[in-house]
C-alpha cells in the first residue's frame, strides 16, 4: 500500500465520522450560555463494566468510581496533591506514615466513616481472596494500623516517598467494610455505597446510570441534583447529542469534530494533554508475539506521525517510549519512535515470520479513535508484510478479557500515569502480577522493584532509563500516541478536565453557569 493510499484511508475514516455526525444538530438554534438546569447529563464512549473500584481501572469505570467513592488524598487538575478523607499526613520515621482522618464523614447509608474502613479497603486491594485489578498498587505496604477512628498508620516495607500519591488514585478508593460484609460482593457491585459527592440510584445496562447528588457531602453538595451517565459508543450520535443540547458533556471527542463543536454557538471544547499513553498492549506469551523481532517490526511499521496528523488533527504527540511526556524521569533525549517499513520487513525476515495471523482486538469508543487507528495500523502492517486481523469487541467482552488476561494478540490500552512517575504507570501495569503481566524480564523486574523503594532520584532516573531501553527491546507495549484528551461541553458548563482521566465533578471543579 502506498503512502498516498494510507493517507487517503486515514482521511476517509475522519470524513466518514464527520459526515455521520451531521444532520439535525447543525440546524438547531443556539442555546443561551446560562441555564436553569439541575441535572448533569454526560455521554461517554462505553458502558460501565463494574462499580467495584478495586476491580477496574478503565476510564469509563473510573468516571463513576472516583465520584461515588473518596480517596485519602486527591490529585486535582493542576497536578497537585490535596487532602481527601485524610486531612493531613506526615512521615514520622522512614517507613511510617501517619494520616489524620477527616471527622464527620458519612457513608451514603448514613453510617459514620472511620480509619478502620480505610485500613480494610487498602488491605483488600492486595488480599488474594478479593482478586482485585489493583493488587500491585500498594505492594510497598507492610502493615496498617487504625488505633482510633481518627488515625491511620501505614508501615511500609522500605521507604516509599510516593505513598501519599499512590493513595490518590487506583486502588485508593475507600470502601465500607460493614456494608460490604452485609451485602456481599455481588450486592456491593449491584448497588455501590461510598462517601463521595454522588450516590447510586439505578443502572440500565448499555443505556444509562443515574446518580444523585450527596447533599451531606463533606466537600459540599455538587452543583446539580442528579447526574445521568449515558453509554453512547458511536462517535456520531455522541457528538450530535451535544450539538442538539441533549447532553452537557461528552467524553472522547474526536479531534476532527473539535472545529464543529467550537463553531456551534452553544458548545465548546475543553482538553488536556493526557497524562499517559495510548498503546497497543501485547500478549507476549503467544506466538509469534513471543519473538521481540516481530514486535520490533510491528512498531517500525506504524506511521505514527501520519496518525497524529490525519486521525488526531495534530492533537497528540509521537511517544519515544513507555514513559509519558510530563512524567518524572521522562527522557527528553530519546527520539520519537521511528517509522521504517523496510527495516520492519528485515526484522520479520530475521524472526522467521511465516505470515502467522496477528490480532488487534479493539473496541469502538473505549478510547477515542480506537477502531479507526486499528484499521489504519492494519493497513500499514499489511503494507509491511504482516498478516493482521482486526476484531471489534463489545466493551463488556474487553473487560472480561482484561480480568482473565485472555487477549490473544494486541489490544488498545490507555495506561494512565497515576503518580506523575513511571512507578505509577509502567511498573504498576507491567510489573510482576500486574494487570498486564504478559511478559517478564529479570533485569527489568529487579530495576523496577529497586526504583520504587529508593529515595535517591539519581538512581531512580538511571533505573528508569535502563528499563526504558529494555522495554524498547522487548515491547510489552507498542506505544502509538500521547493524545490530548478532549471533551465537548455546553457553554453553560464550567469544568476543567483532569489529565489523568479522573472525571472531577466535585464542587470545586464543576458548576453550571446560571442566569
Amino acid at each position: 500500500m502506498s503512502q498516498l493510499t494510507r493517507r487517503e484511508l486515514l482521511k476517509s475514516a475522519a470524513v466518514l465520522g464527520a459526515a455521520a455526525a451531521t444532520g439535525p444538530a447543525l440546524g438547531g438554534t443556539a442555546r443561551a450560555q446560562t441555564t436553569q438546569k439541575r441535572e448533569l447529563v454526560v455521554a461517554q464512549g462505553g458502558d460501565i463494566s463494574t462499580f467495584d473500584p478495586h476491580i477496574s481501572t478503565s476510564s469509563n469505570d473510573i468516571r463513576v468510581s472516583f465520584n461515588v467513592f473518596d480517596n485519602l488524598t486527591s490529585r486535582h487538575a493542576d497536578g497537585k496533591l490535596y487532602p481527601g478523607l485524610a486531612t493531613e499526613w506526615n512521615l514520622q520515621e522512614q517507613t511510617t506514615w501517619v494520616f489524620k482522618i477527616r471527622q464527620g464523614v458519612k457513608w451514603h447509608t448514613g453510617e459514620p466513616f472511620a480509619a478502620a474502613d480505610a485500613k480494610w479497603s487498602l488491605e483488600r486491594t492486595y488480599d488474594p481472596a478479593h482478586k482485585t485489578r489493583v493488587n500491585t498498587v500498594f505492594t510497598s505496604i507492610d502493615r496498617i494500623e487504625a488505633p482510633d477512628p481518627a488515625t491511620l498508620i501505614i508501615h511500609t516495607k522500605k521507604p516509599d516517598p510516593l505513598l501519599p500519591a499512590r493513595l490518590a488514585f487506583y486502588g485508593g478508593q475507600i470502601v465500607s467494610k460493614k456494608y460490604f460484609d452485609q451485602v456481599g460482593a455481588d450486592g456491593f457491585r449491584a448497588k455501590p455505597v461510598g462517601t463521595g459527592p454522588v450516590k447510586f440510584v439505578s443502572w440500565t445496562k448499555d443505556d444509562r446510570l443515574v446518580l444523585e447528588a450527596n447533599a451531606d457531602y463533606w466537600g459540599g453538595k455538587p452543583d446539580f441534583d442528579r447526574m445521568i451517565l449515558r453509554a453512547v459508543p458511536e462517535m456520531a450520535p455522541r457528538v450530535a447529542a451535544l450539538l442538539k443540547g441533549e447532553v452537557d458533556i461528552i467524553t472522547q471527542l474526536p479531534p476532527d469534530q473539535g472545529e464543529r463543536v467550537n463553531a456551534n454557538a452553544s458548545t465548546r471544547v475543553a482538553g488536556a494533554l493526557y497524562a499517559g499513553l495510548y498503546v497497543l498492549a501485547v500478549n507476549s506469551k503467544v506466538k509469534p508475539l513471543d519473538n521481540p523481532l516481530v514486535k520490533h517490526a510491528l512498531s517500525l511499521a506504524i506511521d505514527r506521525e501520519l496518525i497524529v496528523k490525519e486521525l488526531w488533527r495534530g492533537r497528540g504527540i509521537v511517544p519515544s517510549g513507555p514513559i509519558a511526556k510530563g512524567d518524572n524521569h521522562f527522557d527528553a533525549s530519546l527520539p520519537p519512535l521511528p517509522y521504517d517499513p523496510k527495516e520492519a520487513r528485515e526484522r520479520l525476515k530475521k524472526a522467521g515470520y511465516k505470515n502467522e495471523e496477528i490480532f488487534i482486538e479493539t473496541t469502538s469508543g473505549y478510547t477515542a479513535n480506537d477502531k479507526p487507528m486499528s484499521e489504519a495500523i492494519q493497513a500499514m502492517w499489511r503494507d509491511a508484510g504482516i498478516n493482521c486481523k482486526v476484531e471489534v469487541l463489545e466493551y463488556s467482552v474487553r473487560a472480561q478479557k482484561n480480568r482473565e488476561k485472555s487477549f490473544k494478540g494486541l489490544w488498545w490500552s490507555d495506561p494512565t500515569s497515576t503518580l506523575g512517575d513511571p512507578d505509577g504507570m509502567m511498573w504498576r501495569l507491567l510489573g510482576p502480577g500486574g494487570p498486564q503481566d504478559y511478559w517478564r524480564h529479570a533485569r527489568w523486574d529487579e530495576l523496577g522493584n529497586a526504583a520504587r523503594f529508593s529515595v535517591d532520584e539519581k538512581f531512580r532516573a538511571q533505573a528508569y532509563k535502563e528499563m526504558t531501553a529494555i522495554a524498547l527491546e522487548h515491547f510489552p507495549w507498542i506505544p502509538v500516541i500521547q493524545p490530548y484528551e478532549d471533551y465537548g461541553l455546553q457553554k453553560h458548563v464550567e469544568w476543567t478536565p483532569n489529565p489523568n482521566q479522573a472525571f472531577e465533578i466535585r464542587k470545586f471543579n464543576f458548576r453550571f453557569r446560571r442566569a
